[in-house]
């Protein structure tokens, strides 16, 4: 049943791509950057390529100075590549869509989106039938011989990744799974040597950072091996953290990805993670672990080799795709030569694998009386009640701060609003004390809530901090932007979650 549940998530995934040609609406350019897989928008590739590129070198830079405006420089390019549409785009505008074809194609988009909903949320009931249907209307198109051409390639990666599904569910003991079961730690001598010396160099930070890492492995070590298991992956994954993050849930790149596997948030929900205001799931172990295992288990059935599906994991696979398609390689270490791909996922593999080496003989190079986190154990109460972080401390005889440790996905000050059956961690062996004390409590939500206040000319946060019977701590933590700011300025707006003192005193 979890195989014929993940199998049809992947079918959907790929079968979104039909739409995509006959849709009516104008199509963007990123819409284009994602099926550049196909012979005929070959050109746009390159152009794409060098504007990442251009990209990923000013990317510090941009980060830096994100509310300034593009240089001049950038601008000129946005205005050549808008200048010159892409095949597709040409070919798309070109169409003239009747009423009845545009009227089929949103049916189809309807059933699709359904179908996809289902598949993120769980309740698959109705997912094959929308499926289905989703055929049904894809087959009352009539699709021009350019247009069938251009699909043929997404066609192929999905029976790809239904054959390799199949090789390795129905036939446990194929040579396939057997290459899937094992990442070859072989690499170019002089790169592993290379990041060998950095890991284990007394003098950098390198090694200090490491060591940090392999004793926080300790925490999750269990919990990860036990999902790569359920998914068939190497156990030599269970070290990718060290990597990404050092095992840190709270770790956020400059690009934005977040937690200890660095999901970025596009990709986190289209793995069915939850990302609002409430609660940032790829900062949960448990829950962004599954999420990696189920992307890497994709990119491998993608790419059949595993250094190429790590260094997709880093670059994202049509990047790796296009990177391999223009240099011709047949492996990372040919790109590395070719200058083929950035330097980031150049450096990655071999990265790896040298932590992988350092963590399962840890002595041998150097890290000795490494002190292991304790394995993360908690118990779970399920709950749709929007509950304050506070009266659930009380009811499990423990602290905010250790809630939030045990649930690091939590965003707010309370459970997640809107979500259903959400899996609240509290410390091992309280849940009895905490059902029992919960249905004590008449308001699991009694915090009196935020106020807007607008800054007056010669205020302070301690002043503001006094006036609301709060703390200027809990005001930077509301206001995640005063955090690099220095001074307030007048008419400037503040979210103040006010002291109870405050109300008492009115």
């Amino acid at each position: 049943m979890v195989f014929k549940k993940f199998r049809l998530f992947l079918i959907l995934f790929i079968a979104a791509s039909f739409l995509f040609v006959a849709d009516f609406s104008v199509c963007e350019q990123d819409d284009v950057q994602e099926n550049t897989q196909t012979e005929q928008s070959e050109q746009a590739e390159r152009e794409i390529d060098n504007e990442e590129e251009t990209m990923e070198e000013q990317q510090e830079e941009l980060q830096e100075e994100s509310q300034k405006e593009p240089r001049k420089e950038q601008q000129q390019i946005k205005k050549e590549n808008a200048a010159k549409p892409s095949f597709i785009t040409n070919y798309i505008s070109k169409k003239n869509l009747n009423k009845k074809t545009k009227k089929i194609i949103l049916q189809a988009n309807d059933e699709l989106n359904g179908a996809i909903s289902g598949c993120i949320e769980g309740e698959y009931e109705n997912v094959e039938e929308k499926f289905h249907n989703f055929l049904n209307k894809i087959n009352e198109l009539d699709f021009m011989p350019e247009e069938i051409e251009f699909l043929l390639t997404d066609c192929e990666n999905m029976l790809r990744k239904i054959k390799n599904m199949n090789d390795i569910y129905v036939n446990k003991n194929n040579l396939y799974r057997s290459r899937m079961s094992v990442i070859p730690l072989d690499y170019d001598d002089i790169l592993l040597d290379k990041w060998m010396n950095i890991y284990t160099n007394e003098k950098g930070t390198a090694k200090n950072n490491m060591r940090i890492a392999l004793e926080r492995s300790g925490k999750y070590r269990d919990m990860i091996l036990s999902i790569l298991k359920e998914y068939d992956l190497p156990e030599e994954l269970l070290y990718l953290p060290i990597v990404e993050s050092l095992f840190n849930n709270n770790c956020v790149s400059r690009a934005k990805a977040v937690g200890m596997w660095q999901i970025m948030a596009h990709r986190g929900q289209a793995l069915g993670l939850k990302i609002n205001y409430w609660i940032d799931e790829r900062r949960d172990p448990e829950k962004a672990t599954r999420a990696a295992a189920k992307y890497l288990q994709e990119l491998f059935f993608l790419l059949d080799d595993w250094h190429f599906a790590l260094s997709a994991y880093n670059r994202g696979e049509y990047g790796l795709i296009s990177d391999l398609k223009f240099s011709n390689s047949s492996s990372m270490v040919d790109m590395k030569n070719r200058n083929a791909t950035p330097k980031e996922t150049q450096n990655y593999v071999p990265q790896f694998i040298v932590a992988v080496k350092i963590a399962k003989e840890p002595e041998k190079y150097g890290f000795n009386n490494l002190k292991f986190e304790e394995p993360f154990v908690y118990d779970t109460v399920i709950t749709d009640k929007v509950i304050d972080l506070k009266i659930v401390a009380k009811c499990a005889g423990t602290t905010v701060e250790k809630i939030k440790e045990l649930n690091p996905a939590l965003l707010a000050w309370c459970t997640p609003h809107g979500y259903k059956n959400f899996e609240l961690h509290i410390p091992e062996g309280t849940k009895e004390m905490f059902y029992e004390n919960i249905v004590k409590e008449k308001d699991l939500n009694p915090s009196p809530g935020f106020i807007k206040y607008k800054v007056k000319k010669g205020e302070y946060l301690e002043k503001i901090a006094k006036d609301f019977k709060t703390t200027v701590t809990a005001i930077k933590e509301d206001n995640p932007k005063l955090k690099k700011q220095k001074y307030l300025q007048p008419n400037q707006i503040l979210v103040i979650r006010p002291g109870r003192k405050y109300y008492n005193k009115k």
